[in-house]
């Protein structure tokens, strides 16, 4: 396999057909929407249009690692119709992942690694450690009397970015390290998200206090998954992240000697491909004052749990010895 000499592309923006130089000739990362729209990937070409069509915002890494309020988000940076459930359908590879997580999320044992105890020196496991956390902003949990406010708490109306400051209390990274990377599938849900995170947030669960004869006990009733993510073209590691290679047919992975060389064009079964990286995009953006980077939110998906927590003394002291201390207005 050999790749031709490189060559130059064109760059267009939606509303403008005159091409500018920019990276490989006939072929514009315009056409990339409609690229994946013929090969079924729906919501890759929706969010890539969105981002191409967009005012022009550079998201920074502060924001990409979520050191944003929410709230502060204005809509349009936001992609939020993401339906959750479609991870599972446009992608039978991430559908196996997700419901392997679920199992885990929905598991009643007290030590349930996302929202449960651990074994060892410490007790309460960094999930439950952060539930207990969001009580006490909620005025569930009395720290000071060690101990729960009896009550019925209903979450399940408010959306993802909603429960992010409210009950959100874990997450799971999803094709972020190198093995997944490497094995990830060429597919819409690869196209749309790349590696993201799945967060968890309760949202139904009761409350009551302790007895002379029983400890405070929680039980969460239903718990609600959802995805954020980014979406951005930065190159914080200092080299220009490689995105595939890209024709009118399709998309293709380079061989790992091509992933790291990186050529300008890669051909397979005669067909020419030509690579496309964060870089197309933030040149296109510098020439057009388009593309707008986004915070993707996905729909809630509910699930119903049953999951039980007695709280004794020890765990109220180990809650106030490791919990982050709420800040006091000056």
């Amino acid at each position: 396999m050999s790749a031709p000499a490189p060559i130059t592309a064109q760059l267009t923006p939606s509303s403008d057909k005159k091409p500018v130089e920019a990276t490989v000739e006939d072929f514009q990362v315009t056409d990339i929407p409609g690229v994946m729209t013929k090969m079924g990937w729906k919501e890759s070409a929706r969010i890539m249009q969105r981002w191409l069509d967009g005012a022009p915002f550079v998201m920074s890494s502060s924001e990409k690692l979520g050191r944003l309020a929410v709230d502060k988000i204005a809509q349009e940076k936001l992609f939020d119709d993401l339906n959750f459930d479609w991870l599972t359908t446009a992608s039978p590879h991430t559908g196996e992942v997700i419901k392997e997580l679920i199992g885990k999320v929905t598991n009643p044992s007290q030590y349930n690694e996302l929202i449960g105890r651990q074994k060892g020196l410490t007790q309460l496991a960094p999930g439950l450690l952060q539930f207990m956390t969001c009580m006490r902003s909620l005025g569930v949990l009395d720290e000071a009397n060690q101990d729960l406010v009896k009550g019925t708490y209903d979450y399940s109306a408010l959306s993802a970015r909603a429960l992010e400051s409210v009950t959100q209390y874990n997450f799971r990274p999803i094709g972020t390290s190198t093995s997944e990377k490497k094995n990830n599938p060429l597919d819409d849900v690869y196209g749309t998200l790349g590696g993201f995170v799945v967060k968890f947030a309760v949202t139904k669960f009761s409350t009551t206090p302790k007895t002379k004869k029983m400890a405070a006990t929680l039980h969460i009733e239903e718990i609600g998954c959802y995805i954020r993510d980014t979406y951005e073209f930065l190159n914080e590691g200092g080299d220009d992240q490689l995105l595939g290679y890209w024709n009118h047919d399709g998309v293709v992975k380079p061989s790992v000697y091509a992933y790291f060389t990186a050529p300008k064009t890669y051909e397979v079964d005669g067909k020419v491909y030509f690579k496309v990286t964060n870089d197309s995009y933030n040149q296109y953006r510098q020439k057009y004052g388009k593309g707008g980077d986004l915070f993707v939110y996905s729909t809630v998906k509910k699930v119903p749990v049953s999951i039980h927590h007695r709280f004794t003394a020890d765990d109220f002291s180990e809650f106030s010895q490791r919990s982050v201390k709420p800040k006091v207005a000056p």
